[in-house]
């Protein structure tokens, strides 16, 4: 569609600050509750955004059929496995996306996941 070498370095560049912005929202904030607000169309946005630069590379539609699952699977995952603690406000990433983290990893509080 366009041309790979001019569309990557714009890639990069939102992936870069999409990172940055994330780690200040998602880790340095401490408001659990305005996380728990954003991470949801964060976390979809972020995997149609990532489809719609694979389509802008010229990738062929058929790539569409692994990159596609694999970016549904990813999104829902991220979903499910990231809570974030009232108390303290952190940001906990459980590794076990078949269960839920019962306690804060940092000040021990129960979560309401």
């Amino acid at each position: 569609m366009f041309n790979p070498e001019v569309v990557f370095p714009i890639f990069f560049g939102t992936w870069v600050v999409l990172g940055i912005a994330s780690i200040f929202m998602f880790f340095v904030n401490k408001n659990a509750a305005q996380k728990r607000k954003v991470w949801p169309p964060f976390v979809i946005g972020v995997g149609v955004l990532f489809a719609f630069f694979i389509y802008l590379m010229g990738f062929p539609v058929e790539v569409f059929a692994i990159f596609g699952p694999a970016i549904f699977i990813i999104t829902i995952l991220n979903l499910r496995t990231v809570v974030f603690c009232d108390s303290c406000g952190k940001t906990i990433m459980n590794q076990n996306p078949f269960s839920k983290p019962e306690y804060c990893q940092k000040c021990g509080s129960k979560l309401n996941a």
